[in-house]
């Protein structure tokens, strides 16, 4: 090989290699176990990784959390926020005021705030959840944020075009709801990630980046998945390049990774699929 040549070569394996272009987060859901024995401690590690963007999943997390996440150069972008706000179902639970809420999330300097799951126990009328739904969203962007709905495997179960996941595409109002993909439960669901990207292009804002494991098949709801079916990104079956390069074409802005289940430390984890994510090639 002559010395253009070579350089020729490694000119276009240097285009080939871009480094994903959006600042990686992490759902610190993922460190639940250890977080509050160290919450400082383990969002250092997790900022040390080189993760940028954090996604709360609890409403106290905004007054404890968010301040060490900006003094260790991170970024609180999105949260989950109480299902009750969208259902009204508050049970025992002590009622949060949705204005409170939405001023304490804007004070925190979040873009996104969303429901993150519908229990078993309220998996039914999903027209009459859909309207709340639209409902929440546009007081959310009355106050300067998203509203999204994140999926998990029920919504895909049943025949296309009866699914949860249908009627939630006809019935959600896209300028008011959008959907935080997580893209081991549309997988394990039975769909296909890049497909779904595709067909619910510009809707998806947000993303769930996880693996799945070989030999997991496909479940109806969460509660079929053993703790081994959770894989790092990059160790399981999952596409993960072709995903993130469809989402990135696809409007996709906010991307966390997730892992529910750990087999060891869980910042560990959230190391290799920082890693293995830093190897791909989009």
């Amino acid at each position: 090989m002559n010395r253009r040549t070579f350089v020729l070569s490694a000119s276009a394996a240097t285009l080939a290699a871009k480094p994903f272009p959006k600042p990686l987060g992490v759902q610190i859901y993922t460190a639940r176990t250890i977080l509050p024995k160290d919450p400082e401690g383990t969002l250092k590690r997790i900022a040390d990784i080189g993760y940028k963007e954090v996604e709360l999943f609890a409403y106290p997390q905004l007054k404890e959390l968010v301040p060490i996440v900006n003094k260790l150069g991170m970024k609180a972008t999105s949260m989950h926020l109480p299902m009750p706000l969208v259902t009204g179902n508050w049970g025992d639970q002590t009622p949060i005021d949705l204005p409170q809420f939405l001023s304490d999330a804007k004070a925190a300097g979040l873009s996104y705030v969303g429901m993150p799951y519908v229990a078993p126990n309220e998996r039914k009328e999903f027209s009459a959840l859909a309207a709340k739904m639209n409902k929440t969203g546009e007081a959310v962007s009355k106050a300067g944020m998203t509203f999204f709905y994140h999926n998990h495997a029920f919504e895909f179960a049943g025949k296309p075009g009866e699914r949860v996941i249908d009627k939630f595409k006809k019935e959600l109002d896209p300028k008011l709801v959008k959907l935080e993909m997580d893209i081991f439960w549309v997988a394990a669901g039975g769909s296909d990630p890049v497909a779904f990207l595709e067909e619910w292009r510009g809707r998806v804002a947000l993303m769930h980046v996880k693996d799945k494991s070989r030999d997991m098949g496909t479940v109806e709801t969460e509660s079929q998945a053993k703790p081994a079916d959770f894989k790092e990104v990059g160790t399981g079956t999952l596409d993960i390049p072709k995903i993130l390069k469809t989402a990135l074409k696809t409007g996709v802005d906010k991307f966390f990774v997730e892992q529910d289940q750990c087999p060891g430390d869980p910042i560990d984890s959230l190391k290799l699929s920082f890693e293995n994510l830093k190897k791909m090639s989009f």
